[in-house]
């Protein structure tokens, strides 16, 4: 079996047989504990967990056993072990170190020393016979002996220790004293003290009763043993290890996982001496969850695992502290320093040590209520007696606890026993037992009793109300259930009976938490409410019963009196029912008697017998049955709206011509105000039944022509009166006419644009409809173009269609902003500038012919193209007048401003181009009367100035273009003419690059062909650099780019003249050369020779000597002598 702790373990050891042979636990000693609760046989002296077996004459106590359990130091019974340890010599060079140093320089007889070795040390004396015995002499050398002497020394310092104990000032010398009597090294002693450590730490954690003593205790021995971080971490590793294995060989793994087995318990002290050991010794967190990591991994557990063991070894310890300071609270000598002191060294954190102080908190409060017994008690008799809250709240302050958890830790007792009374005095309330008065003072003295403050009580008052109510509305369900509806209603009116019971003990409080009764305890959406358990589906059930019941209760059986309203009113607070779900309610029960009542005074009113008093003896009898029910307005005009526009289409049915008499208009009046309905709310009815007929009016009006006379307008207005038709509705109904009459008119105008632009064959696959030859109204045949002409009856035509949307009023003005002008006034005499803000008005066109689907875009944007042509074409009034109709007709159309102006503009830009190429084909550029024309064809076009310009720009750039290609196309293209081109560019403002779009390579090539001539004729020289940057500029080349071409030009001009130069010779025309000399010798002065020729050495020199041989009496001798010196480095001769 497992025991649960330490003491329970030790108790049962007593309970063993009495048997000389056998331990405690009954287990003979010559047998292995399958546990390292009980030590190992073979060890000389008992461990901490050992008891002996009791003798035949006298047995201990079972106290006294376990007293001798707790109070055992296993790690000192571990080194007193390790002092019995150790072969013969050792022993002996323990008792005598000195003499064994001084004599391992001299020799010792081998059969003693063998003698020494193989013989255990109870039998020292005959060890030595036995040597002298065998006469057989040896000698063992000196690092023999110096083995057997270090060997002795870590039992001298276990022997320390277990004579002076740890806390001994004077053990720290002695263990030093040690390593100077057995002259240790270093290194040597320190593992020989973190073997010392090991052994120490292993006896401890044997005895599986952890105890804060032993914390200070390891911490002495650490000290004593002068170690460091480093050799206290691999001393605990090792421990760690070794403890593992020795329990693992006799205990399984499902035992070291029981919390309550020993050897479990044993390891979980191992982990939180670990710990704390880490942690004391200042360790660094890398380092300590390394070292404490070993450690884990020791025993096959995660760092985490690790530490949760620990945190349960350490938190009994700080239970126990608290314990001592609820029993010392009064005596002054505990205070919250003292626990802060005790969780540090015990390692238990802020969050651990918060929930343990919550807890001896909540101990005390049992106590200090009784609660601490097992003894039934009434909870109506326990109470806090006086001072409870005094010692509470010094409690609060040592354990260093806020004001929100204390409250909290006595009300969660004290419930309970607040309910006892409260709920019993609250029901008495409810039962008229006793009064508000008494109920409240009960109340108010049990709170005293249990010191509850008043927020406090708030809550557990909240919380009996709900149980006072929730049980009545309980049974109320229980009934509704079987559909016993008055037996509902009864319970119903119980609940009202407590909900006032309650109200009125609540009220004495004083507290305005609960002056919204309804609000605080019957919200339907919070479960802790009184009728939160209840469904929505279930309370609206009980409001609906309660409701119908209501009504029949009444002395008529038809109506709720102000009483049962009242009731009815507040059973729906009661039962969280929404003002509009009983508005549902209320039509849902008493609706069909208001709308028999109103469908009997409709059809009464729109009859033949309609008279005044009839009107008011009917709403007399509509206003009751609203009063009788209380019904809402609302209800009636969602009833009115449909009875009216019904009584308005009988009245349109009955009238012939659907316009309704003046009679009818008048008791159609009478009904409106009957059903609470204004005008407005008539308007739909009206706009329904009335519509077609006002619509059909207006096409009457418009006649043949399409256009509304004016002498039909204002019949039209009447009508609108008299049918009560909004002027927003008419205004819809208008277009609708107007939408019926322009769309054939669109048609038509696809229709002839379609026969001047398709063939017949053309137009009857499009139309799928078979023309006749003569289809046009002119009885031409088809051109199959549109030419720049329009024939005259289909613009006759488009302004027929501009005239009836001018003539009746369909577009509109919409005010789109503001803007500022300038006006003049006469102030007095004088004349003054004033600045005055008007609107700024855009026109819209609502019915047009894109939007009707009368055409496509395409066509649209075609017909106003020849409507704008048309209007270019066409002179005198007749022109003037197509010219103010173009943005009307493309407004019509359903064309944007933009594309109207890009229509205008394309047209503008092929009659620009045709003047402007005539002109400059004729006259090379344009003059003031061409400049005249095009101002004229701006005007007719209605292109702004900005426009024109543009146009005019494109014109040129665009003509220049085609010239440029023209003449740069030809390979044999003349200097004179590129000249000329480029001249004509810059007259005119264009730049070759950028406006006439002439490509750098060609720029190039234009440049080559305007300077080659003048440079192989010589007209070109050094000294032309003005004629040079002219035509750079010209052509829109940057110095360095025209530098770079000449050079090129030079460097290929000069190899095709130093060919000629060497053809000459070679043929012997030595006499011809001298021109082609003299060019070369003006290249090379170009570039300062630089020309990159490929001549031979004899043909340079005598191409030199021939050069040498001219005339130069009439050049600058300085110029001759330049010349000279660049066409030698041209040749590839030396220069003196």
């Amino acid at each position: 079996m497992y025991f649960k702790s330490a003491a329970l373990a030790a108790l049962v050891a007593l309970s063993g047989p009495n048997d000389r042979g056998a331990d405690a636990f009954g287990v003979p000693r010559s047998v292995r504990m399958p546990s390292s609760f009980v030590p190992h046989a073979s060890r000389a002296a008992p461990s901490s967990f050992s008891v002996a077996a009791p003798s035949r004459t006298s047995r201990p106590s079972r106290s006294s056993t376990l007293r001798m359990l707790l109070d055992s130091n296993g790690g000192v019974e571990e080194l007193q072990g390790l002092c019995n340890e150790g072969d013969g010599l050792s022993k002996t060079v323990r008792k005598t170190p000195r003499l064994f140093k001084i004599g391992g320089l001299a020799a010792v007889p081998a059969s003693a020393a063998l003698g020494f070795l193989l013989t255990p040390s109870s039998r020292i004396a005959a060890s030595a016979v036995g040597s002298a015995i065998t006469g057989i002499a040896g000698l063992v050398g000196k690092s023999k002996i110096d083995a057997a002497t270090e060997a002795a020394a870590k039992p001298a310092i276990a022997q320390a220790i277990v004579d002076l104990g740890v806390d001994d000032e004077g053990v720290a010398d002695k263990i030093r004293g040690v390593k100077a009597e057995f002259d240790v090294a270093d290194e040597d002693f320190d593992v020989m003290c973190g073997s010392i450590y090991e052994r120490y730490l292993m006896g401890m954690v044997k005895n599986p009763i952890a105890k804060t003593g032993e914390l200070k205790e390891l911490g002495q021995l650490r000290s004593a043993l002068d170690m460091d971080n480093l050799s206290v971490g691999e001393a605990h590793a090792a421990a760690a290890r070794e403890f593992y294995r020795q329990t693992c060989l006799f205990t399984p793994e499902e035992d070291l996982e029981d919390p309550g087995h020993p050897d479990r318990m044993s390891i979980d002290k191992f982990l939180f001496l670990s710990e704390r050991a880490f942690r004391q010794g200042g360790e660094t967190d890398e380092a300590f969850k390394y070292e404490m990591s070993r450690v884990a991994k020791a025993f096959g557990l995660k760092l985490d695992e690790a530490l949760d063991r620990v945190a349960e070894v350490a938190e009994p310890f700080y239970r126990r502290a608290l314990a001592s300071t609820r029993n010392k609270l009064e005596t002054g000598q505990v205070s919250g320093d003292m626990l802060f002191r005790a969780r540090k060294s015990l390692g238990i954190d802020e969050q651990t040590a918060s929930d343990l102080h919550v807890a001896a908190y909540n101990d005390e409060i049992k106590v200090l209520l009784g609660k601490d017994t097992e003894e039934e008690l009434d909870p109506a008799t326990l109470k806090f007696a006086d001072g409870a809250m005094d010692r509470l709240n010094m409690l609060k302050e040592v354990l260093g606890l806020s004001e929100t958890e204390a409250d909290y830790e006595i009300q969660n007792e004290a419930t309970e026993l607040f309910q006892a009374t409260a709920l019993k005095s609250m029901n008495d309330a409810i039962a008229s037992i006793s009064t508000a008065d008494e109920t409240w003072s009960e109340l108010t003295k049990r709170q005293g009793e249990l010191c509850l403050k008043d927020e406090q009580m708030k809550v557990l008052l909240s919380s009996m109300v709900m149980q006072s109510l929730g049980r009545p509305l309980e049974e109320t369900v229980t009934f509704a259930k079987v559909n016993n509806e008055a037996a509902t209603y009864d319970k119903l009116v119980d609940c009202l009976g407590a909900k006032e019971s309650c109200m009125a003990v609540l009220s004495l409080s004083g507290w305005n938490e609960f002056d919204d009764f309804d609000a605080k305890f019957f919200d339907p959406w919070s479960p802790d409410s009184a009728c939160g358990f209840l469904s929505p589906d279930k309370r609206l059930n009980l409001y609906r019963i309660f409701l119908r019941r209501s009504v029949i209760k009444s002395e008529s059986g038809k109506e709720l009196t102000d009483e049962l309203y009242a009731k009815v009113v507040e059973v729906k607070g009661m039962l969280g029912i929404t003002d509009d779900q009983a508005d549902e309610e209320m039509k849902t029960q008493f609706g069909p008697e208001l709308m028999k009542s109103l469908q009997v005074a409709t059809n009464e009113i729109i009859g033949d017998d309609y008279t005044p008093e009839l009107v008011t003896n009917l709403k007399e009898r509509v206003d009751n049955v609203i009063a009788n029910y209380r019904l809402p307005d609302s209800l009636v005009m969602e009833y009115g709206a449909n009875l009216y526009l019904r009584a308005v289409g009988v009245v349109s049915q009955n009238t012939p011509s659907g316009i309704p008499p003046k009679e009818k208009a008048t008791a159609l009046e009478s009904l409106r105000d009957l059903l609470h309905l204004s005008v407005e709310d008539t308007y739909p009815a009206h706009l329904e039944v009335f519509g077609e007929v006002y619509k059909r009016s207006v096409l009457e009006a418009m006649g043949p022509t399409g256009v509304v006379r004016p002498e039909f307008r204002d019949p039209l207005k009447d009508l609108r009166s008299r049918l009560s038709v909004t002027e927003e509705a008419a205004r819809d109904l208008f277009l609708d006419a107007v939408k019926e009459r322009m769309i054939p008119m669109v048609e038509s105008l696809v229709l002839e644009l379609e026969r001047t632009m398709l063939t017949q064959q053309q137009l009857s696959q499009k139309r799928r409809k078979d023309f006749g030859a003569d289809v046009f109204k002119s009885g031409n045949a088809a051109s199959g173009k549109l030419g720049i002409g329009a024939e005259g009856y289909l613009m006759a035509d488009m302004m027929n269609l501009v005239d009836f949307y001018g003539e009746n009023d369909v577009a509109e003005q919409k005010e789109i902003g503001k803007k500022t002008i300038e006006k003049k006034v006469v102030e007095g005499d004088e004349e003054k500038t004033v600045e005055e803000e008007v609107p700024v008005f855009e026109t819209i066109y609502p019915i047009t012919g894109l939007e009707n689907g009368a055409l496509e875009e395409e066509m649209a944007e075609l017909l106003y193209r020849q409507f704008v042509v048309g209007a270019f074409t066409t002179q005198g009034p007749q022109g003037a007048r197509y010219e103010s109709a173009k943005s009307t007709f493309g407004g019509i159309l359903g064309l944007t401003s933009e594309k109207m102006d890009e229509i205008g503009g394309s047209i503008g830009e092929q009659v620009y181009e045709n003047i402007i190429r005539n002109s400059m084909f004729t006259k090379g550029a344009l003059d003031q009367q061409d400049m005249m024309m095009l101002a004229n064809v701006q005007n007719k076009l209605a292109l702004s100035s900005e426009k024109g310009e543009d146009m005019l720009a494109n014109c040129q750039k665009k003509i220049l273009s085609e010239q440029a290609d023209e003449l740069l196309n030809n390979e044999d293209a003349r200097p004179e003419a590129i000249k000329m081109f480029r001249e004509k560019c810059n007259s005119m403002g264009m730049e070759l690059g950028a406006d006439v779009g002439i490509s750098k390579a060609r720029l190039v090539r234009m440049f080559e062909v305007e300077v080659t001539p003048g440079l192989m004729k010589g007209e070109i020289t050094i000294d032309s650099g003005d004629v040079l940057g002219e035509i750079q500029e010209s052509l829109g080349l940057s110095p360095e780019e025209a530098e770079k071409i000449f050079e090129n030009l030079i460097e290929k001009q000069a190899k095709f003249t130093l060919g000629q130069i060497k053809g000459e010779m070679l043929r012997g025309r030595d006499d011809e050369v001298a021109p082609l000399i003299r060019r070369l010798v003006s290249f090379s002065a170009f570039v300062n020779g630089d020309l990159d020729l490929d001549v031979e050495e004899s043909d340079a020199y005598k191409i030199l000597n021939l050069y040498e041989a001219f005339d130069f009496t009439e050049e600058d001798k300085e110029t001759v002598e330049s010349n000279k010196e660049s066409f030698k480095i041209a040749l590839g001769l030396p220069v003196e």
